[in-house]
């Protein structure tokens, strides 16, 4: 009997398939979110949002250790906390919010979820 053949085009396009959404979830290991928290903590203490734009990108060589491990697109430091945007789009994009307070969530909390606490997740909303 003859085995069905797969393209490698085929193959490339469902590993890049699998790849790119894995980079589009929350991940689950406690101690990671919880070095993202404080890492997030201590860049708002470091890197103050400047007025008025009430916003500071971070480079991406200040980048803590395991929000670097994220590879992020982009990390910010706002008023209200920290935005590590790990996949950006127009529709909010993909990444975790470390907030100030909780009730400072800049999206509606329907496009949230909690991994960990006080470390936000968001899709598109």
């Amino acid at each position: 009997m003859r085995r069905p053949r797969y393209s490698t085009t085929t193959l490339a396009t469902v590993a890049a398939v699998f790849f790119l959404s894995s980079y589009n979830r929350p991940i689950a290991d406690a101690v990671r979110l919880e070095a993202i928290r404080a890492e997030a903590q201590a860049l708002m203490n470091t890197h103050p949002p400047e007025l008025p734009r009430n916003w500071r990108k971070v480079s991406r060589r200040q980048w803590p250790t395991a929000i670097a491990s994220l590879h992020p697109e982009d990390v910010t430091v706002h008023t209200w906390g920290v935005d590590i945007v790990t996949k950006a789009s127009v529709d909010g994009g993909y990444g975790y919010e470390v907030l100030r307070s909780k009730a400072n969530l800049p999206m509606p909390a329907t496009c949230y979820s909690e991994p960990s606490q006080g470390v936000f997740w968001h899709g598109p909303c």
